[in-house]
Formats: C-alpha cells, sequence, structure tokens
C-alpha cells in the first residue's frame, strides 16, 4: 500500500485501488474509493462528520481500501430484466 499527499488530498493505493481523503470545510472528512487509475469508477463514499486526527482517518482509509465486494446474486441469475 502505498500513502501519498497531494495538495489537500490523502491518497492511499493499491494494485486495484485507491483511497481518496479530503478535508472538509467545517470539519470532518470524505473518504471516497475509487478503481485504481480512474476518476470515475467510484466504488463507495463516506463521510466523517467528527473532527478526528489525519492518522484516525488514515486508518479509517486503509481499512475501506481493504474491503472487498461480493455480488450476492450474479446478474444472470435474475428472473426479471430491468427496464433502462
Amino acid at each position: 500500500m502505498k500513502v501519498k499527499k497531494h495538495f489537500e488530498t490523502i491518497i492511499l493505493s493499491n494494485d486495484e485501488h485507491e483511497v481518496r481523503i479530503q478535508k472538509k470545510i467545517f470539519g470532518g472528512y470524505i473518504l471516497r474509493k475509487y478503481l485504481a487509475n480512474s476518476a470515475f469508477g467510484i466504488l463507495e463514499s463516506r463521510e466523517i462528520h467528527l473532527n478526528i486526527s489525519e492518522e484516525e482517518v488514515i486508518e479509517l482509509g486503509k481499512e475501506l481500501l481493504e474491503k472487498v465486494y461480493k455480488t450476492s446474486k450474479p446478474l444472470s441469475n435474475l428472473k426479471y430484466i430491468p427496464n433502462s
């Protein structure tokens, strides 16, 4: 895992994903998990409304980075086709 700071954003990354942590203006943080090297492949977003330390928010970012998503039912097992 790599940790780097780019202006006011902390970026945690591995080979597949990255978590971007931004400090909010009136306190707290926003954490967003993306597919690696993709500005539009957002997987999850969290908001922290407490004024916690940077070390604590980095630990939360590490947890988010390591989270694995498992689909409960593949799309092919659906008995209906949703309308677009």
